[in-house]
């Protein structure tokens, strides 16, 4: 539905570009034949139902037709690119002081909420307006249903004459009639209708509906009412003038007549019926009386007029086609242009050259267009460094160059017709989506990136999946989501595709391989059917491999810890987990800048239930007085920050020896008074965590 909205989007802006320019030339056609002020609207309406065009040198539009770029809703600082400097100035101004910076963590970008909130009012408005035509239709096809047909001198067929209608009009999609309010004379009667079968000759009564259609999708567009309804007023006019050009220019003063006395006096919101006197009576009988048969020069000098700026605003410009290195080029000075009010260096002349610049891979079934990923390294040398480099950067012999610890840069480039489109930038070692020292690496890579860009779904294989959560030996519950990537069914193989831990953090597994991640299952899929590795047609067999392997996770995890869903789905999967710790809270902080934190110094509770665990660990039963052992090895405090939603509960009533213990909730102020008042006690506390975010403290009773 984005994209959608965004296309949309995009080809309202640019129709709004056309659209004034047809005002322009009608201004400038104003003494030619209406018929041509009406053909140019085919070329408004072309552009708002068309997602498409084709470039041409002789392209009349000067704007971006992508002025809304795709990218926007996963952009930090959201910019619209419509090549109008100024405009874009003042867009992007008003965009960067209304739209919050997105929040690490958030679950949406606030653009991202904008342009939701946008989608539900326009498909609202889309079904309001279709809601409002479609009932008018049928409230009038009601009320014509007991119409008979009178016969009249002039035996005209599909030609009713009614009492109770103020004026008369063409109804009807693909049988339409001519209907007259009863009363006419003859004359009256005779151009009217000549009127009407003009309408229904060059197929207006089909025009304007589906003209109406187009703008109930366009309806938030000012513009696209103004053009609807000019249209509709040339529509007129144009059908006036041939009825005056057939019958002659005595008629002229009765025609006038009759269009004033038959008129509405208000345009009619819809796209039927055509009404004869809807539509600007006083323009249109100033133009009646004015009206005179053009000279055949003015009739062609406005034909290739009408045919030139059609084909001038249909088309798209012929834009200078950039390589590879120039979006390289381009690149660099973008990001030296984000350290420009930089105080550690002198920004103003800066040296910088691209270093390394190569493709890296090349993929052609990720998307529909094939991707290539380029490795880009590049230096800048200002003419002064008064300190050491802040953040992803830093100083080698004078020259600035990126800091390597999320590996380097790579450009990931699209191609349609051989050209290149560049989509963005990613780090080749993360620590999360992959890395480039492998094939199966940087296609990963490659797919998170598209991921975060909604170009692809959140999901690698489109088959059965299966969500397994586990506990880790911190406390917190992970989960995995498999999927067969090759066969479906009993025979398909599976296999990790990714996995979240209980922060809510992603991450890809990657293949062992050196090859296309297909290959190299298409190879297991092979071995499997020939018999070898039988254990990759149990997902929770390998599950475990995953969990407890080395090349995994390296977790001791038994089957009757997971927790299995089968036929799962992308959104169950994407459900963070609650994690469970036990623990000592300690250097609780408030501080006024962010939510409140504290550290918190884990433990491992260990029953005589626990023999596995206390046999592992070495733990005579003997060291367990009281029935139970707090295993801590490490002091090494983890941090834990609380949210407006979290709850509290500590122990204000007990009886030694009893296990019913009473719990309270407090506030989070009378909390952090308690933890005072504890001082350096001992107490233990229990802590639900889940989207990074403590949901609730609870006092834990130790005998």
């Amino acid at each position: 539905m984005e994209s959608l909205f965004l296309r949309i989007l995009n080809m309202s802006i640019t129709a709004s570009y056309v659209i004034l320019f047809v005002i322009v030339v009608r201004l400038l056609l104003k003494k030619a034949p209406k018929i041509f002020s009406y053909a140019l609207w085919s070329v408004v309406f072309f552009r708002l139902i068309c997602p498409f065009s084709f470039e041409s040198i002789f392209s009349l539009i000067r704007i971006n037709p992508q002025t809304v770029p795709h990218t926007i809703i996963n952009a930090q600082a959201p910019q619209i690119q419509s090549g109008v400097a100024v405009i874009d100035q003042i867009a992007n101004n008003t965009l960067n002081q209304s739209v919050p910076m997105p929040v690490p963590g958030a679950s949406a970008n606030p653009i991202q909420i904008w342009v939701a909130a946008a989608e539900v009012a326009w498909v609202l408005g889309i079904l309001i307006l279709l809601i409002y035509s479609v009932f008018t239709a049928i409230k009038l096809h009601n009320k014509l249903r007991s119409v008979t047909p009178k016969s009249t001198e002039l035996a005209i067929e599909n030609a009713f004459e009614i009492q109770g209608i103020k004026t008369p009009f063409v109804f009807g999609i693909f049988s339409p009639k001519i209907y007259l309010p009863a009363g006419l004379s003859e004359k009256e009667r005779t151009y009217i209708i000549k009127h009407e079968q003009t309408h229904i000759r060059r197929f207006d009564h089909i025009i304007k509906p589906f003209a109406f259609f187009v703008l109930c999708i366009h309806w938030f567009n000012p513009l696209a009412w103004i053009a609807f309804f000019l249209m509709s007023e040339d529509m007129e006019l144009s059908c006036d003038e041939s009825v005056i050009r057939q019958m002659g220019s005595e008629i002229k003063k009765d025609y006038s007549t009759s269009l004033l006395s038959l008129s509405t006096g208000r345009r009619i919101i819809g796209g039927c019926p055509l009404a004869f006197g809807e539509n600007n009576t006083k323009g249109r009988i100033v133009n009646i009386l004015n009206y005179k048969k053009p000279a055949f020069w003015v009739v062609v000098v406005a034909i290739i007029a009408v045919a030139a700026i059609g084909v001038g605003l249909m088309t798209n410009p012929r834009g200078e086609q950039l390589t590879e290195q120039d979006y390289a080029e381009q690149f660099v000075r973008e990001q030296l242009a984000a350290y420009k009010d930089a105080t550690w260096a002198n920004f103003e002349n800066v040296e910088s050259e691209i270093i390394t610049f190569e493709r890296l891979d090349r993929f052609e079934d990720i998307i529909d267009d094939a991707v290539e990923i380029w490795h880009i390294e590049y230096r800048w040398k200002p003419e002064d460094i008064r300190e050491e480099a802040l953040g992803n950067v830093k100083v080698v012999d004078g020259w600035i160059v990126e800091d390597d610890d999320m590996g380097f840069s790579a450009l990931v480039f699209s191609y349609k017709n051989s050209k290149p489109q560049y989509l963005g930038r990613l780090f080749t070692n993360d620590g999360l989506n992959g890395n480039g020292d492998t094939v199966a690496g940087r296609e990963t890579l490659l797919r998170s990136f598209m991921e975060q860009q909604r170009l692809i779904p959140p999901e690698t294989y489109a088959s059965d999946h299966i969500v397994v959560k586990f506990p880790l030996s911190t406390g917190e519950t992970s989960q995995l989501f498999l999927s067969q990537p090759i066969t479906q069914g009993s025979s398909g193989i599976w296999c990790v595709e990714r996995w979240m831990d209980g922060n809510g953090t992603v991450y890809y597994n990657i293949p062992p391989t050196n090859v296309r991640i297909s290959e190299y299952y298409v190879d297991l899929q092979k071995q499997c059917d020939e018999g070898e590795n039988p254990s990759l047609l149990d997902p929770l067999q390998v599950a475990l491999e995953f969990i407890n392997g080395e090349g995994g996770l390296g977790q001791r995890v038994s089957a009757d810890e997971l927790e299995v869903k089968y036929s799962a789905t992308v959104e169950d999967f994407l459900e963070t987990p609650e994690s469970h710790y036990i623990g000592y809270i300690s250097n609780f902080t408030m501080d006024q800048s962010s939510m409140p934190y504290f550290h918190f110094d884990q433990i491992e509770w260990l029953s005589l239930e626990d023999e596995e665990r206390l046999k592992e660990l070495n733990i005579d039963s003997d060291d367990l007085p009281n029935g139970y052992y707090i295993y801590n090895p490490e002091n090494y405090p983890m941090y834990h920050q609380v949210s407006d939603q979290t709850e509290y509960n500590i122990i204000y009533d007990f009886t030694p020896g009893d296990l019913d213990i009473m719990h309270k909730s407090v506030t989070l102020e009378e909390f952090v008074e308690y933890l005072e008042q504890l001082g350096d006690s001992t107490s233990l506390f229990r802590l639900i965590t889940k989207d990074g975010y403590v949901q609730s403290i609870t006092e834990m009773y130790v005998p």
